[in-house]
Parts: C-alpha cells; sequence; structure tokens
C-alpha cells in the first residue's frame, strides 16, 4: 500500500493522510526548529544524476535548498516537529525534469485556440472550422492548428477552397505542428494582400496550385504577412494562457523549460508573474522572436539590454539568442546540399544567412550570452556550424554552450564537428517516432541514417540535452525518455527500433532531461541533479523508471512536482 504522511503547519498544503502506527518519529532524533528540515523525502529510489548517478533513498530540503542525500536512517536526525515529511513507500524522486526546448507561450496560445492536432484529415479540420463558425461573430479571427498532412490518407497540403467555402466572414490562421508552416483561407490572405502577383518573400514561400494561386499554405517567413496582423491578446489574456501552459507542465512532472524564442514582452510578463509569486516553474529563455527572427542595430548593446542571468532566486534566466536558420522537414523546408528525394530541385528553404548567424553569434559572445540556432536539414547545420566557428574566431570564448536546436539530420563529419568546438546539440527524442514514418521517403536511407543521432552525439562525448518541441509535440516528458530508449511509436513499432543502433540508455535520457539540460542554460551548478547545496527542484514518479519495462514509462505517473522545495503539483 503506498502512503503520504504530511507534518506541516500549512493548511494549504492538507490532504487525506493514511495513518500508520509507527510511522510518526519523534524523540532524541529530531533537530529543534532552527536546524531541522522544511521537508523531508525518504523511503524512495533517489536517482541523484551525480557524476555516478549514485542511488539514495531520502532527501532533505529547506530554505528552497537540498541539505542531506543520503539514507533514510540518517535523515530522520533532519526532522524536527514542523518537517512535512513524505514517505514514498519505493517511489522514484528524480532531479526536477525540464524540457530543454519548449514553447510555453505557444503552448498557452494553444491551450485558448482551435485545436486540431488530432485530426486525420483536411475534412475533419474543414468540420471543426465549420463548427466554430457558428459560435463566432463574423469578422472575428479563428486562430489555431497543429494539422500534420502527414498522417493524412492523401500526404499533400491542403487547397484553401473547402475551407474558404465554410468561412467567408472569417479569417482562419492555422499553424501545422512542426510551427514552421501555416494554413489560411480567403479571408486571411485578402486581408494580408496575398494574391497570386505577391512575391516569395526572403526566407520563406508561398504555395500555389496549378493556376498560380496561393493555396493558404504558407512556409516559414510567408507567414509573417499573416501574423503581422493578427490582433494581440491583452496582458491579461497572456498571463492567463501562461499559467495554463505552466500547470499543464506541472502536471507531467516538469519544473522547468528552455523558452525557445521570446520577445520583450514576454520577459516582462515573466517578471511580472514572479514579483507576485505566479509563476511556479523555472524558465530558461531563449530571445528572439519567431516572427521577427532577423534582428537589427547594435546587437551587443541590444543583448545586453535584454540579458536577465538570473531572477526571482532563478526562476528566470534569459541569457542565450534564438535564431532560426532553416526549417522543418515535414513541410520540406529543413535546408540540405542535395535536394529532397520526393520533391526533385528542393532543398529547403534558409530564413537567414550564415553570415547573420556568425554576427549574432559574435555580439552575444560579447554581451556574455550563447546562442541557440534552429537547424535541422544537413546544409542548415554544418552551415551554424561554420558561423559559429567564424564567430569564436573573433570572440575567443571558452565556455560558450553554443547550441544547435533539433540537429536533427546530420553527417557524422559534422558531429566531430560539434565536438571539436563543443557545440551543444539540444535535441527532441519523441520527433524521431513522429517522423520516421516519412523520413526516408523524403531524403533517402543514407540520409537517413544520420536521423536524430543521438548515440553518434553522445558518444562522441556530448551533452544531449532533451525536449520535446511543445506543442508540436506532447509535453510529457516521459514520453521522450521512452522515445529515446526504444525509438518506437507508443504501439512498439518498429519492432525493434527505427534505426535502433542510435538508441540511449535509461540513464542517459534522464541525463538529457535533468543534468544536461541544466549545463546547457548555464545551470548545472544549481540545477540538474540532487546533491546538497543545489536548488530544490524534484520530480516524483509512482515507479522506478530505472527498472521497468519501456512500455510502462507510458502509464507511469506524476505523484509530486517541487520546485524550490514547494510543492506545486500533487498526483490525483
Amino acid at each position: 500500500m503506498r502512503f503520504r504522511l504530511f507534518i506541516s503547519g500549512s493548511v494549504a498544503r492538507l490532504m487525506t493522510i493514511a495513518v500508520v502506527a509507527g510511522l510518526l518519529i519523534t524523540g532524541c532524533n529530531m533537530r529543534s526548529g532552527a536546524d531541522s528540515a522544511d521537508m523531508v523525502l525518504m523511503d524512495a529510489v533517489v536517482a541523484t544524476v551525480d557524476s555516478d548517478f549514485s542511488i539514495a533513498e531520502a532527501v532533505a530540503i529547506k530554505d528552497g535548498v537540498i541539505t542531506f542525500v543520503g539514507s533514510n536512517s540518517d535523515v530522520e536526525a533532519y526532522i524536527g516537529g514542523g518537517t512535512e515529511v513524505l514517505r514514498l513507500d519505493g517511489a522514484m524522486v528524480l532531479p526536477g525534469l525540464v524540457d530543454a526546448h519548449g514553447h510555453l507561450h505557444s503552448l498557452g496560445d494553444q491551450l485558448a485556440s482551435l485545436d486540431v492536432n488530432n485530426t486525420t484529415s483536411y475534412e475533419e479540420i474543414v468540420e471543426l472550422v465549420a463548427g466554430r463558425v457558428e459560435e463566432t461573430p463574423a469578422g472575428e479571427w479563428i486562430v489555431g492548428g497543429r494539422w500534420n498532412q502527414n498522417v493524412w490518407p492523401v500526404r499533400e497540403f491542403p487547397h484553401h477552397a473547402a475551407l474558404s467555402a465554410v468561412s467567408p466572414d472569417n479569417p482562419v490562421f492555422l499553424m501545422r505542428v512542426d510551427g514552421n508552416s501555416a494554413f489560411a483561407n480567403s479571408k486571411a490572405m485578402e486581408l494580408a494582400g496575398i494574391t497570386r502577383d505577391t512575391p516569395d518573400p526572403s526566407g520563406g514561400r508561398i504555395i500555389r496550385d496549378a493556376d498560380g494561386e496561393p493555396t493558404g499554405v504558407l512556409i516559414n517567413q510567408a507567414m509573417n504577412a499573416i501574423r503581422d496582423i493578427l490582433p494581440e491578446p491583452a496582458p491579461e489574456e497572456m498571463e492567463e494562457r501562461l499559467k495554463m501552459a505552466v500547470e499543464a507542465c506541472l502536471e507531467v512532472g516538469m519544473t522547468g523549460v528552455h523558452e525557445a524564442g521570446i520577445g520583450e514582452h514576454h520577459i516582462e510578463l515573466y517578471k511580472r508573474l514572479i514579483d507576485r509569486g505566479e509563476l511556479d516553474m523555472r524558465i530558461y529563455a531563449m530571445y528572439g522572436e519567431q516572427e521577427r527572427p532577423v534582428m537589427e542595430g547594435d546587437l551587443y548593446e541590444l543583448f545586453s539590454g535584454v540579458r536577465v542571468p538570473e531572477y526571482g532566486n532563478h526562476m528566470l534566466s534569459v541569457n542565450s539568442i534564438k535564431v532560426y536558420f532553416d526549417g522543418a522537414l515535414g513541410s520540406r523546408g529543413a535546408a540540405f546540399f542535395e535536394p529532397y528525394d520526393d520533391d526533385p530541385g528542393n532543398i529547403g528553404v534558409l530564413r537567414v544567412t550564415p553570415e547573420y548567424i556568425t554576427k549574432v553569434t559574435e555580439a552575444a559572445l560579447r554581451a556574455g550570452m550563447g546562442v541557440a540556432t534552429h537547424c535541422i536539414g544537413i546544409r542548415g547545420t554544418r552551415l551554424a556550424i561554420d558561423a559559429y566557428e567564424e564567430a569564436l574566431g573573433t570572440v575567443p570564448t571558452d565556455d560558450h554552450r553554443l547550441r544547435i536546436e533539433h540537429a536533427q539530420i546530420v553527417r557524422y563529419e559534422d558531429v566531430e564537428k560539434f565536438r571539436d568546438l563543443d557545440i551543444i546539440p539540444s535535441m527532441q527524442p519523441i520527433h524521431a517516432t513522429s517522423d520516421m514514418s516519412y523520413v526516408v521517403d523524403r531524403i533517402g536511407e543514407e540520409r537517413a541514417e544520420g536521423g536524430y543521432a543521438w548515440r553518434w552525439f553522445i558518444d562522441a562525448g556530448l551533452p544531449l540535452p532533451m525536449g520535446s518541441d511543445f506543442p508540436v509535440e506532447p509535453v510529457n516528458p516521459l514520453y521522450g525518455i521512452y522515445a529515446a530508449i526504444t525509438r518506437q511509436d507508443h504501439d512498439g513499432n518498429p519492432p525493434g527500433g527505427w534505426f535502433p543502433e542510435q538508441r540511449v540508455t535509461i540513464q542517459e535520457a534522464i541525463k538529457g532531461f535533468t543534468i544536461w539540460a541544466a549545463h546547457a542554460a548555464y545551470q548545472d551548478e544549481v540545477l540538474g541533479s540532487l546533491e546538497k547545496g543545489k536548488l530544490a527542484d524534484i520530480t516524483v514518479l509512482d515507479r522506478n523508471i530505472l527498472e521497468v519495462e519501456p512500455k510502462e514509462l507510458l502509464q507511469t505517473e506524476v505523484l509530486y512536482t517541487i520546485v524550490g522545495g514547494e510543492i506545486k503539483y500533487i498526483g490525483r
């Protein structure tokens, strides 16, 4: 039987308690109030994720900091009359799980908009939009998305005709699942001034039909014409959306996220919430909005102005610049040296030039910041690495922690370049199992062998921070751990895993969502492992995931999410 005991003066944390004879710890072992811990977790499998990946039984916390990690018997000395004790009956205690690449604001927007993520055909999307039109006044926008033509019976981009027919008076804008392309109806294109005569913008493409008319599908920078005219939610609405997104993350055990691309208004929003005590998870933010990836002017002055080494006891850090280089594989915007196998003549799209990446990196390094560049195709990744190398030649920096976000398709020679320059590959394991059904058709077997090459990077001695790219993918980090160790979908396909030689161990996958994520954020001195002196961010799971069959990861439940020694979520 699992039971939990809380010894606390906080009324807000009272819950049903299973009282077990002999559970209360009293007597000479109890410390005085001044010396005792605020919270103790014991009778657990504690994966410390220290340098030896050692296993302990108990953790003590005081003032939001870990003060002890060790045995059940030794932790008793830290228990006083006001200590909150969680006896976990063999449950697993991990360092707080961190998604090293997510979009918290986009998740909040998705939770508040039309979600078409689970649709399996274009016709189904049209039906959903038609239903939303019935309850939306004429002229108001219908915004949403996460459609994916690769799961439709016919894997082709849609044409706006059917969508426009059911929404003649409402502009409609639906993001694709990868966030690198979108779909608009005729009303939205009319308002944005997109016609057959509109040229493709630099770094983007307007998909056109056989008659040269826009189909409604907009790739990369072409989306900006509509993004520029979308109505902005009020600040209060933005705060509520963000809180919904944070709650969704806490429910799956996440204590932090690397927010991959925000602007000044987002930074100020985070600060307001922190000042009011209303932000319940840690944010490591990368500055640079997706809709405005080209930053101009004095970049050193700009970056120095937005840099936030830490705010609110490490609740917010803005210490990296986000650059969007190429597009996505699903929409054939990822950049390659050779054409796509299923789209001859197309080698993808570069949103900015390599020279721009060098310029940004030099300014960021001078400002004491890192750079995280979105790269998915081989050409995008290699050109970004070369741009980093040039910048490092101008601004030598030993501990630069430059990152490539996604690094989905690489060549082994480029992995060696990552190693030589100490560049961090920040990857999302679940992308592999989402994309595997079409990757070989899109780029061929030879290039696919370097797809989602986690083993190559780890064997090269590089840390591999892991994330999900939510809301492109589900927000649950356990799904990412499952994908990393199996390279299979949730039904166990394909047998043995897709290119199984790239699988990682369960210990490595846990590191990806803990200590390696912390390293990529300059935070490994204060987060990422359960060691004395580090901040008490903890995820408690209902089973020991080091010993279960991989499929059990998909049923594993979160018992507690603890941030800074405070319980932010209790499992239902």
